[in-house]
């Protein structure tokens, strides 16, 4: 029997909101599975990279992962994520690089799967359109796929006759995702980007076939107070202020 898995997806480096996530979901699941991105922007990769692995987390790579661990030059990232992934690059100690660069980049758990990205290019793909949704639904081998990197939570059903169809998000709600093939998106963790700063997660259930997503407020003041000690660009403290 299957039991209920929180999806969880571009941490970047936020360990408050991680915590958060973490707290909000306590006996609500009983595996983890991580869609990408657990490092850049955000102060606290390694913690939160240890934090998963201690948790026996289900993880994927994100084109910052790779770039953190040195598989994807630096020169494709603009100049603030840059700045980041120098720093994380520096965190890294060679073990731990080691078990980051090994993250696949697509992985099929339980007749579902992961990829950060899309299946067409799976750490620098978005799916941000119908037309999206559609090619990677139609290079999926799985009724369910799961992917990040869009910031955005997100469900896509499949329809012959239109590709794919978006499907309403309604938090805290429990979706049946029967029938044609589906492609949902948890949203971010550590960097929202739909002018909600409260973190994304889902709650899934390959046994019955449900998701439900879900959102949950964490604490600003110490992230912002660690990014600045630590020198991160002001641009990304700026973008994770309330009211900004």
């Amino acid at each position: 029997m299957s039991v209920p898995i929180l999806v969880i997806s571009d941490i970047h480096g936020n360990l408050e909101a991680l915590e958060a996530v973490l707290k909000k979901t306590t006996g609500q699941y009983g595996k983890i599975w991580v869609v990408g991105d657990i490092f850049g922007y955000g102060p606290d990769p390694i913690i939160c990279f240890d934090l998963l692995r201690s948790l026996d987390a289900v993880m994927v790579a994100g084109n910052h992962d790779k770039a953190a661990a040195g598989i994807v030059d630096v020169a494709h990232f603009n100049h603030e994520a840059q700045a980041a992934l120098h720093l994380h690059r520096e965190l890294l100690d060679d073990e731990r690089k080691a078990m980051l660069a090994s993250l696949p980049t697509v992985l099929i758990q339980q007749s579902i799967t992961l990829v950060h990205g899309n299946l067409v290019n799976p750490i620098w793909g978005y799916v941000l359109t119908a037309s999206d949704a559609g090619r990677t639904l139609a290079a999926a081998t799985t009724f369910l796929t799961l992917v990040g990197h869009t910031h955005l939570p997100a469900l896509w059903a499949y329809e012959s006759d239109f590709g794919a169809r978006a499907k309403s998000i309604h938090y805290g709600k429990e979706v049946h995702y029967t029938g044609n093939s589906h492609l949902a998106n948890p949203g971010s963790v550590g960097q929202p980007r739909d002018m909600d700063l409260s973190a994304c997660y889902m709650i899934l259930n390959p046994e019955r076939k449900t998701m439900v997503f879900g959102r949950c407020p964490w604490p600003f003041a110490p992230f912002r107070k660690k990014m600045r000690t630590r020198g991160y660009p002001e641009s990304l403290i700026r973008r994770l202020t309330p009211g900004n």
